[in-house]
């Protein structure tokens, strides 16, 4: 079969997801296809949050300006109980990643700003109006047959195909893979109302078992309302503006007559596709997993998803790595969204109490965790938040750390530039980071993978000047904040190297900077001039 198109990368969903991995492989000289089956980009508001990972991404795709223009940063929640009152509230104060935990969108609005962010790139096309309605694989490249709403058909061919197109998928259907888990019978009304006057810019859940409820801020003065349904409750009569504008008034008065945007009927789903990958044919983001939303992590999940694999995709395509690479994907996402499903119905649980009596025994018991210091804390900084971590993959564990961890943004003071986040000066490929010393200098440079970007930081302690001389092939930093002597120190090593995804690749002990030959540790390089022997 002759193929119409050639590239790199095929991408089928122009939602968010799918954007983001098209501006990341953008950014990366990936030459990209997205292909979206509706003329336009989706105009329905469906997500509302946006945590302190997905803007890192942002970052990385050097969009987290314009994302920001339009994002109510750091917003908490407040719980009421069965009778009205305040019971608890989540604040989260760290910003250990660089940014707010938790920040309040407008998904047209990012979504917009995702496409026009491709512009930037040669390398990245997008057909919108076009469908693929069918796909063949071969040992080293997949297939599509495309067909536009005139029903002209193509044929489109690249070595990788990425499913960004939701929790219908229809490409994971083409693959034979299915769901897993399980859907609730629990159904909510959404209402998306505009031009909101009453200020607070926090969520409140109301946790009543007549009615739970969940009221949402947003930019730009945009508010959500989302009230459980019951069992007995008839489409034709929750949809009414009468019913759900009286319902709101019972909750927030000013509300009850703003502007109508949306309203809908949802369920939700907790389920998990039984397999990512079939052949070069890939699942992210909601066509991999569907998460409850009580925890406001579906697409955040599938933003990390698409950070997962922007970089290796580039790397398989453009530095130079095998394509075993790819087999690293699901074992490094799955655990870590399984985790947040968990999370979500755990919250979920809570919020919807099925009697007056569930509800004040839970209230209580969790008034009464929040007298102690350390549980208050717990709760207030959303610590119980499953940690992004790495169980297996592509980094090398040791004994005493089995686990790759995410590595922090703090801000730092770059020896020319002043106080930027860590990010900026570790670039968008590989980075060694480690204390400023000579023998790092003579071989920091030899940890980075072969063929694949790369950047050598040196650090300075945070009661340091910059003293050592300039050398162009060295980044300067000095830690500010000495968050970066906490991680060095905690790991227990002088350097690390540091994957694009911002996940430790490797931990560098002072013997490893001595030049002499070093023992084999276990782990696996993908790359064509290994740092240490592959398993």
């Amino acid at each position: 079969m002759n193929a119409d198109v050639q590239v790199d990368v095929i991408v089928v969903g122009a939602g968010p997801v799918g954007l983001t991995l098209a501006n990341l492989l953008g950014s990366h000289g990936v030459r990209t296809l997205v292909i979206e089956k509706n003329p336009k980009i989706e105009g329905e508001p469906r997500a509302v949050t946006l945590d302190d990972e997905s803007l890192r991404t942002m970052q990385a795709a050097n969009l987290i300006d314009e994302v920001t223009r339009d994002v109510v940063l750091g917003y908490g929640v407040q719980y009421f109980d069965w009778q009205g009152k305040p019971f608890a509230s989540i604040q989260p104060t760290r910003q250990e990643y660089g940014y707010p935990k938790r920040n309040a969108f407008r998904q047209p609005v990012l979504v917009s700003t995702l496409n026009d962010g491709l512009a930037r790139f040669a390398t990245v096309q997008t057909w919108f109006g076009h469908e693929v309605v069918a796909l063949q694989q071969t040992i080293d490249h997949v297939t599509c047959t495309v067909k536009n709403q005139d029903g002209h058909t193509q044929f489109v061919c690249a070595p990788w195909l990425i499913a960004c197109d939701g929790g219908r998928s229809a490409v994971r259907e083409m693959c034979g893979i299915v769901l897993d888990g399980a859907t609730y019978p629990e159904r909510w009304l959404i209402v998306d109302l505009a031009e909101r006057t009453v200020p607070l810019r926090h969520t409140q859940t109301f946790c009543d078992p007549r009615r739970p409820a969940i009221r949402l801020p947003g930019p730009q003065g945009a508010l959500r309302y989302e009230f459980m349904l019951r069992e007995g409750d008839r489409d034709e009569d929750v949809l009414n503006e009468t019913t759900f504008r009286s319902w709101i008034a019972a909750r927030v008065a000013d509300d009850a007559a703003l502007p109508l945007v949306r309203k809908a009927i949802y369920g939700f789903h907790a389920r998990v596709a039984t397999r990512w990958k079939e052949g070069r044919v890939l699942l992210a983001g909601d066509a991999a997993h569907l998460t409850p939303p009580f925890a406001g992590q579906g697409l955040n999940s599938g933003i990390r998803d698409a950070t997962n694999l922007a970089w290796k995709l580039a790397a398989v395509t453009r530095w130079g790595a095998g394509d075993e690479l790819m087999e690293t994907y699901e074992p490094e996402r799955r655990p870590h969204a399984t985790a947040l499903i968990r999370m979500a119905l755990r919250i979920g649980s809570f919020m919807q109490p099925k009697t007056v009596l569930s509800a004040a025994l839970g209230q209580a018991a969790l008034r009464l965790a929040c007298l102690i210091p350390a549980c208050r804390n717990y709760i207030l900084q959303l610590r119980f938040k499953p940690k992004p971590e790495l169980i297996s993959g592509y980094f090398i564990s040791t004994q005493a750390q089995p686990r790759a961890e995410l590595l922090p943004q703090p801000q730092v003071q770059h020896r020319d530039l002043g106080l930027v986040r860590l990010d900026a000066v570790l670039g968008s490929g590989f980075a060694v980071l480690g204390w400023d010393s000579p023998a790092f200098r003579a071989h920091a440079g030899k940890l980075l993978p072969s063929g694949a970007p790369g950047r050598i930081v040196a650090v300075v302690p945070c009661e340091d000047d910059f003293l050592a001389p300039a050398d162009p092939d060295i980044a300067l930093i000095r830690d500010t904040s000495n968050e970066l002597r906490n991680v060095l120190d905690r790991l227990q090593c002088v350097a690390i190297v540091v994957r694009p995804d911002r996940y430790w690749y490797r931990l560098v002990g002072p013997q490893d900077l001595t030049g002499a030959p070093q023992v084999p540790q276990r782990g696996i390089d993908f790359f064509p001039k290994p740092m240490t022997s592959p398993l």
